[in-house]
Order: structure tokens, then sequence, then C-alpha cells
């Protein structure tokens, strides 16, 4: 069945389509246009609410979606000590009495409830395959990896070379962590990458701490992305990557939360972080247009995600609909909350979103779960209070996750 969004704020996010309407059709775009198209049953009025494509979260580890931080001893030299830390912590002998699928569901709904759609979970696909068919957000699966660029990187996959000429033959990523401490080894990561080959367009790097100005050029030199996770590097290193260097020297940058046991909470504090150390450490604005990118345009390029990013006709209809000004549609990037996702779309069905969008879920027959979360109402798909429930009998106490704000209502 068919069915139209219509008055909405539509942000591309190229440009801005006011007062537009959206139709959706099993699970893609049919129509972005100025008007109505009147060829669907179900019509929602937006009343002006703002429409972007579905965030898109370049870094995360979803085994990790636990808390509280581990770091006590900031700055790490790697990431191998922070490591070693978190495996002694209390907390992670708390997170292993939790099953590996619920800390899955856990991540999952810590990003739907943010508006992010699609998720890169940086880990070896034989571990991924056991989980990612029960989510509710997209799992970006298609890809080849190494832990890391140095001699203590965790085995993941195989040789470098080897999955990075893997990419290259499938036209797919190569992710991996990189330059993401400050040992002599860990600084030499884009150096090594260059000598084997291993540096193009499919190249994915993850944090870049350390990146000199020789790697930056090398990157330019080979459109490489990068992933920037300022609050996490933040936390545990007390430095972050050089983000307006590679933005001027046109890297595509995309923005990442890492898990919420080094990194953010959710993407609304990975926002936040972004803009606050951009401004602070450079003295000029990160535009909420630059910042939107970050989370569209540039991870789909980055990922080869070639149907999400953007909202047009034949895209895949991933979208989140937001509460904001619609005359600076873009700043409702930097100002969004719990309270402002008003809807949340994946592959053309709605998942999340303001109790206001009840009829929309009734007509289209998705089931919800009614839930509060930071104290306003919403509706979800999935049993989200029955993952709280299983938790906290796991733990055995009132396990209070700071990303995920959610009781019944």
């Amino acid at each position: 069945m068919n069915w139209e969004l219509t008055n909405g704020t539509i942000v591309t996010p190229e440009h801005v389509v006011h007062n537009g309407s959206i139709t959706i059709g099993n699970n893609k775009i049919l129509k972005v246009e100025k008007k109505q198209s009147g060829d669907s049953k179900i019509q929602i009025d937006l009343n002006g609410l703002i429409v972007f494509p579905g965030l898109i979260n370049g870094h995360d580890h979803l085994l990790g979606s636990y808390m509280p931080r581990v770091g006590a001893r900031k700055p790490y030299l790697n990431w191998l000590v922070w490591d070693n830390d978190l495996k002694s912590a209390p907390v992670y002998a708390e997170r292993q009495q939790i099953e590996s699928r619920d800390l899955y569901l856990l991540g999952a709904f810590r990003h739907l409830l943010c508006g992010v759609t699609s998720v890169h979970d940086h880990i070896p696909h034989f571990v991924q395959d056991m989980f990612k068919e029960n989510l509710s957000i997209r799992l970006i699966d298609n890809y080849t990896l190494a832990h890391s660029i140095t001699s203590f990187a965790l085995k993941w996959g195989d040789s470098i070379e080897m999955e990075h000429r893997l990419a290259r033959e499938r036209n797919i990523p190569f992710v991996a962590h990189c330059s993401e401490g400050y040992d002599e080894e860990t600084k030499k990561s884009v150096s090594v990458l260059n000598e084997k080959g291993a540096l193009n367009k499919n190249t994915v790097l993850v944090h870049g701490i350390a990146f000199s100005d020789d790697d930056i050029k090398l990157l330019e030199k080979n459109e490489c992305n990068v992933i920037w996770c300022p609050a996490s590097n933040i936390y545990m290193f007390e430095k972050t990557a050089p983000v307006k260097e590679l933005i001027d020297h046109k890297v595509n940058v995309c923005l990442g939360t890492d898990s919420p046991m080094s990194g953010s909470v959710n993407m609304f504090q990975e926002i936040f972080m972004a803009k606050k150390y951009f401004e602070s450490t450079y003295n000029t604005e990160l535009s909420a247009k630059t910042l939107l990118n970050m989370l569209t345009i540039n991870p789909a390029k980055a990922f080869s995600l070639k149907n999400l990013g953007t909202l047009a006709a034949g895209q895949l209809a991933d979208f989140v609909i937001v509460n904001g000004d619609k005359s600076h549609p873009y700043e409702a990037v930097n100002t969004m909350n719990y309270e402002d996702i008003m809807l949340v779309v994946i592959d053309g069905k709605p998942l999340y979103g303001d109790e206001s969008f009840i009829p929309l879920f009734e007509a289209l027959g998705v089931s919800f779960q009614k839930i509060k979360v930071d104290s306003f109402k919403k509706i979800i798909h999935g049993d989200i209070l029955g993952l709280l429930d299983r938790i906290r009998a796991n733990v055995g106490f009132h396990k209070e996750l700071e990303f995920l704000p959610v009781e019944a209502w």
C-alpha cells in the first residue's frame, strides 16, 4: 500500500523543498514533489515538520552498548591500554551477564530513538551475522575490515592487503581504526597503509587523532574517507582528529558515536560535541548543513550506500521527521533531542514516533508499544520494555541506561 506525507519541509539534503510531499511504496520513495500527488489512500499532513534522510552513524560497536564509560588513566597511549582497563572494570563483568543478542538490541534502539536509521558496527562478519536479522535499524554489513594498523591489532579478517584488495574488487568499503593513539607505531598507520597499497576511495579510516599534515595529503590524494568520533576521542585521548584540515583538503568526513562505554550517550550528544569542539578549536562555525552531510550523503558515499543518504525517487525509504524551525531547517540537526524526533521510517515502515502518528501505524498495520522517552509520549515497534526487563533480570537490579530513558505509559 502506498502512503504519502504532505506539507513537509523536505531536506534532501542537497536542497530544501518547502510544502513538499513524499510518496512511499513498499520500501522505496516513489515521489518527492512540491504538491500532493493525490495517489495514496493514506495521507498525513506534516504541517511543516522537517524531513531529513535517515541519519547514518559511521562507527559503533554494538556489543559495547552499555554504561557507564570506562577510563581512569586518560589520556591513553592507544586503544589497547584502554581495552585492558575495560576488561578489568566491574561494569564489564556486569555487561557479560547480558546475552549478546540483547546488547545488539540495546544498540539498535539507542540509535532509533535519535533518528539514526543505519549504523556501521565495526566487528567481524561472523559475529554480526548472528544478530543482525532482528534489529530495528539497518546494519551496514557489506564491507571488508581490519581492526587497526598495528602489530597489536585484533586479528579481524585476513591481511590488510587481502582485505583491501577484496574491497576494491567488490567496490565496497575497507574499514579500520587508524591513528588512534600516541605511540610511534600507531602514528605511522597511514604510512603503513600507503606502503601496502591500501589507500583509495574504498578506504574508511576511523578516529585519526594522530594524523599528520603528510597523512592528510595522502588521504586527499587517494580520496579516502574518515569517520570522526570527537566524544570518544576527547574522553579517551583528550584530543581528536584534525577535522577542519581534513575538510579543507576535501577528505570525505563522516560522524560516528563509537560505543557508549567510551563514546557519546547518543547522536544528539555527538552532534553537540562536534559543533562545540570545532568552534572552540578553530574559532569558526561548523555549519548545520556540513553536520547533516556528515550524517547523510558523506557516509552514504564512504560505505557505498547508493540508495541511502538523500531523499529522491528510487531511494530506499529511510527518513526521520523532526520538529524544528521550518524557516531554518538545517539548524534542526543542531538542536534536536528526544522530544523533537517525530517519526522514524526504515525501508518504508514506521518504526518509532510521536503519539500523534498512532493513526499511521494503525493504518499500515504496524504493531507498537506505548512508551515515554525522557518523559515524552512515543510509540515504538518492537519489545523495548521487555528488553529492559531482561537486562535488569540479568544483572539483578534496576539498571538505568542513559541512552534508553524509556518507561511505559
